[in-house]
């Protein structure tokens, strides 16, 4: 005799996974992205300051800035964190962005940066990793990288980090977020350390001529570095922020010219370029 009907699959709790594993990126300025991992939300290096605003970087080094971002604050859904890489420089943190972050129920952020983050921020030396659990259960590993903002021989130059994220059922690998750096070999520790399946590279080539000389004071990736930290870290996804030179005047490589350095290192078919503002789904 038949023990009756065999139970059927909790639709509530099969869509509920399901949600859990489809992420969305969203960028909306500079190295400022939402990020989506089911309904766990993360927003990195928040810039909200709105119409034209120059602002002074460091001894000499100025940027103008011409319009703000895709999203305003109030357009966001609800955050569970922010990741900052760094909080000394108001590309990456401007004032709006200041405010936003002391209102933020995490902050994970490097440990050189002190009263910018809020007094409730968790500071990370490089290596260091915490784990976050979402609602659904998924436990997320973060770890905080290395990276190198300008020459060694200044000491800012290592007041960044970058981060690195990995859950279970992760098909290609880790999402890592390099913070603002050029090449060095802090790159290849990373590529040993972890499997890549996306890199969100800041780009821009900084620098800030006149008065700096490029040669002697580069801030960020420039395209060739870009596509060798690309091809290094074998990433499967390549989304390029932290570049928009209609944005930044400090920013000065063209986007066509980074796609001939990706071209030319064999990684152009990885490279996503993102509409700012615009939800997009991303497969890790």
């Amino acid at each position: 005799m038949a023990d009756g009907p065999e139970r059927s699959e909790d639709p509530t709790a099969s869509n509920a996974i399901e949600r859990s594993m489809q992420i969305h990126v969203t960028h909306l300025s500079t190295a400022c992205i939402l990020l989506e991992i089911g309904s766990f939300r993360i927003l990195t290096d928040p810039v909200f300051d709105i119409g034209r605003q120059r602002y002074r970087l460091g001894p000499a080094a100025y940027a103008t800035r011409f319009i703000g971002p895709a999203l305003a604050p109030v357009s966001l859904p609800p955050l569970d964190l922010v990741l900052l890489t760094h909080a000394h420089h108001l590309d990456n943190l401007d004032v709006l962005g200041e405010q936003f972050v002391k209102t933020a129920p995490r902050v994970l952020t490097g440990t050189r940066d002190t009263e910018r983050a809020g007094d409730g921020a968790q500071r990370l030396n490089v290596w260091d990793s915490t784990t976050i659990t979402t609602q659904e259960g998924i436990e997320i590993k973060i770890t905080a990288t290395p990276a190198l903002h300008g020459p060694r021989w200044l000491p800012e130059s290592w007041h960044v980090i970058g981060f690195v994220l990995e859950w279970k059922g992760q098909e290609n690998g880790g999402i890592y977020i390099s913070g603002d750096t050029v090449w060095f070999g802090g790159i290849r520790k990373i590529a040993n350390r972890f499997r890549i399946g996306t890199a969100i590279l800041h780009l821009g080539a900084v620098n800030f001529w006149p008065p700096w000389p490029s040669f002697l004071l580069r801030c960020t990736f420039n395209g060739r570095e870009a596509a060798r930290c690309a091809r290094r870290l074998e990433a499967k996804t390549v989304i390029p922020v932290h570049y928009e030179r209609s944005v930044w005047t400090h920013f000065k490589e063209s986007t066509e010219s980074y796609n001939n350095e990706f071209a030319d290192a064999g990684v152009g078919s990885r490279v996503r370029w993102l509409r700012q503002g615009e939800r997009s789904e991303l497969v890790v």
